[in-house]
């Protein structure tokens, strides 16, 4: 009950205070409105105020300044000093200012004044630089964001404004600045129409253009987002290759097929490259349809760069005969892999498999099938020594761990005569397309 009295009582005070400066700024301004601007006043007027102005005199130096700004608002330079006074007076009077409410007041002046100086300086003829009212406005409102919070969201608005009326002179940070505020208010279009821009006027900068890039990767959340506004951006700049392939490879993953095919027949009608073949090639390999995805894969090889990906383009090409039963064809791509890269551990694993899909398939299992696998232990060996990647290594590792039981037993290599380090050529029946050599284990 204390506390809501003295809140009262201060609250009164407050308003008592701010109605007795106002009262007494008013009585004198009105002497000073009633006399006519007479020319010879000017240099005095002028004088007056200057003076006060110069050594913090705030109070006295407020009706001579506004006479000023009402008769000679130009003088002596013909220029926008006396408006900065103005606001400048003010702020020094809210920084004197004990009181919270008269605090605010003032600055509610200040900020008539940038909005209504400019207009006022046009029609007195007087030289001033618009971009420098609009963007100190909105650093006015940002650095009293503790006395005006409520006009907060008003900073981004006018900090864009002035972007509009002279970019070159806006600094990266402000930058920044509009697109936070238009993020957070979830104008998501806005910012990116806004960072294109910027990317237009700022070609070359590299602080700018890593701010946009930073927020281009924060600003869509999930990928449909990201997808919606590719789109967009395709729609704006059709030619833009990357663009594209970014749209298809995000259709692709959010298994949006219709759409992924129908952009990529008319990419490769405009834009073709042997990336975008090769993306398409395992979207077909991907639904079943090896016959396209061989065709397509082996066209992005006579593509420019398309040699670049060889070892991947043929690995592809073997994974599809694979898939269609074609196994000697398989091996011949997986082969030529490893003829692009010599390392390429994958391909090696991928003969191994063959050779244990071939077991599979012949449809018997006696000591000679058997055998065959020691032909694709040998493989992924190989590969685990090769292997600088621990996931791979372990693959192959794995893979000749299960396999090991169905290695000839040691009752099987006595009846064949098969000894250990012997040479065992795999060339028969329907392993005669294998036509490799093993040792026995």
């Amino acid at each position: 009950m204390h506390n809501r009295h003295l809140n009262r009582k201060t609250t009164l005070f407050s308003i008592i205070l701010l109605s007795t400066f106002w009262s007494l700024m008013a009585s004198v301004n009105t002497v000073f409105a009633q006399a006519e601007c007479n020319t010879d006043d000017v240099p005095m007027n002028y004088s007056l105020y200057a003076e006060d102005f110069k050594n913090g005199g705030f109070e006295t130096a407020l009706p001579y300044l506004r006479w000023i700004l009402r008769c000679a608002p130009d003088y002596p330079s013909k220029s926008d000093r006396n408006f900065k006074r103005y606001v400048e007076l003010f702020e020094g009077l809210a920084t004197a200012a004990d009181d919270a409410t008269l605090r605010r007041s003032f600055l509610d002046s200040a900020l008539a004044v940038y909005n209504r100086a400019p207009d006022q300086m046009s029609k007195s003829g007087i030289n001033f630089g618009l971009y420098d009212w609009t963007f100190n406005k909105g650093r006015f409102m940002q650095s009293h964001a503790e006395e005006m919070p409520e006009l907060q969201t008003e900073v981004g608005p006018v900090y864009l404004a002035a972007y509009n009326i002279d970019h070159s002179n806006i600094q990266n940070y402000y930058i920044n600045f509009i697109i936070f505020d238009m993020v957070s208010k979830d104008n998501k279009a806005d910012a990116v129409e806004f960072m294109d821009q910027v990317e237009a006027d700022f070609t070359g900068n590299a602080e700018v253009l890593t701010t946009i890039e930073t927020w281009r990767g924060q600003l869509f959340t999930s990928p449909l987002e990201r997808i919606a506004f590719l789109e967009s951006q395709v729609e704006k700049n059709p030619d833009d290759a990357e663009l594209k392939a970014e749209l298809l490879q995000l259709y692709m993953d959010e298994k949006m097929r219709d759409r992924a095919y129908e952009l990529a027949d008319k990419v490769m009608k405009t834009s073709p490259t042997s990336r975008l073949y090769r993306t398409v090639a395992k979207m077909r390999l991907d639904d079943g349809d090896t016959a396209d995805a061989i065709k397509l894969y082996n066209a992005s090889l006579d593509m420019p760069g398309g040699k670049d990906a060889a070892k991947e383009v043929y690995f592809n090409i073997g994974i599809a005969h694979q898939q269609e039963g074609r196994l000697a064809n398989a091996r011949t791509q997986f082969n030529q892999s490893l003829k692009a890269d010599p390392t390429y551990v994958q391909a090696l694993i991928a003969i191994g498999d063959l050779y244990v899909t071939a077991v599979q398939g012949c449809g018997s299992f006696e000591r000679e099938d058997r055998a065959v696998y020691w032909l694709a232990a040998d493989y992924f060996d190989r590969a685990a020594a090769a292997s600088g990647i621990e996931a791979l290594k372990n693959q192959a590792r794995n893979r000749v761990t299960n396999i090991r039981r169905f290695f000839p037993t040691a009752e099987d290599k006595f009846f064949k005569a098969w000894n250990p380090g012997d040479k065992y050529t795999i060339d028969y029946g329907c392993y005669s397309w294998i036509a490799e050599s093993t040792s026995v284990r």
